[in-house]
C-alpha cells in the first residue's frame, strides 16, 4: 500500500479521536499494517521530534535492519515505555486498529459473504477477542453454503469497542 494509507484509515475510523501515537505505531507495525516508510513519514512530521525520532527518521539503507530497534526507542522516548502485548497499552492500540479496520469494512459495500472475508482476515491480522467470535461464519466449499458476516453483531461489538475507548473498560 501506498505511504499514509494506514494512518490514514486508523485517524479516519477512530471513534476516540485521539491523534495517532507511538503506540499505535508500534502495535501497526507488529501487525505488518505499518512499514518503516510510512512510520518514518510519520516521524518526519513530528513536530518537536527528540533525538531517537529524529534517528529513526534518518534511517535508511542497511541501517534499517535496525528499524525496530530505533522504533522501540522513538516510542520509549515520547512515553516512557514501548507497549508490550498483553499490556494496557498494547490492548489499547490493538483495539483502535480492530475498531477502525472494521469501520472500514463496514463502511464499504460488501455483501454478507465478503463482509465475512474481511472480518476473518482482520480476526487473523489484529488479534480476536472472545465477542469477536460471532460476527461471521465460515463455511468450507464442500459444506455447500456461504459464509456470512453478521452486521447486526459487528454493529454491536463496535459500539462497545468504541465506548471502551472513549469511556475507559467497564469493570
Amino acid at each position: 500500500m501506498a505511504n499514509g494509507i494506514w494512518i490514514s484509515l486508523l485517524t479516519r475510523q477512530s471513534p476516540d479521536g485521539a491523534p495517532i501515537g507511538w503506540d499505535d505505531l508500534v502495535v501497526g507495525h507488529d501487525f505488518g499494517l505499518l512499514g518503516p516508510d510510512e512510520i518514518q513519514d510519520w516521524a518526519r512530521e513530528r513536530p518537536d521530534p527528540g533525538p531517537a525520532c529524529q534517528a529513526l527518521a534518518a534511517l535508511e539503507g542497511p541501517a534499517l535492519l535496525r528499524f525496530e530497534e530505533a522504533l522501540w526507542a522513538a516510542c520509549a522516548e515520547a512515553g516512557g515505555k514501548v507497549p508490550r502485548p498483553g499490556g494496557r497499552r498494547w490492548a489499547r492500540a490493538q483495539d483502535r486498529w480492530r475498531v477502525a479496520l472494521l469501520r472500514d469494512a463496514m463502511a464499504s459495500p460488501l455483501s454478507a459473504e465478503a463482509l465475512a472475508v474481511a472480518v476473518e482476515n482482520i480476526y487473523e491480522k489484529v488479534g480476536c477477542p472472545e465477542d469477536m467470535l460471532g460476527l461471521w461464519q465460515h463455511h468450507s466449499p464442500w459444506q455447500g453454503r456461504q459464509g456470512g458476516a453478521d452486521r447486526d453483531a459487528i454493529t454491536r461489538f463496535l459500539r462497545r469497542r468504541e465506548d471502551d475507548l472513549v469511556n475507559g473498560p467497564r469493570g
